[in-house]
């Protein structure tokens, strides 16, 4: 099995007022962090040099079940 690139930290960042899930990648430095607002769990993806792209944690954790199982299939057919 392959070693996970990321690493996911529980946090207590100032700026919020409750814990948080900081995504950190073992190449390089935090690329996003999980977070809860008004009982809706978000993501924020972080790109240099912009505002963090914020999406539903669960949309995104959907789609890419939902990509992953057509990509699997599509190429287990060939």
């Amino acid at each position: 099995m392959e070693e996970s690139q990321i690493e996911a930290m529980i946090a207590s960042p100032p700026e919020r007022d409750e814990l948080v899930v900081q995504l950190f990648s073992k190449l390089g430095g935090q690329w996003g962090e999980i977070f809860r607002e008004k009982d809706i769990y978000l993501i924020d993806l972080y790109f240099a040099g912009s505002e963090p792209l914020r999406l539903n944690l669960d949309s995104v954790i959907q789609a890419l079940s939902r990509s992953k199982l057509e990509l699997m299939a599509r190429l287990e057919s060939k």
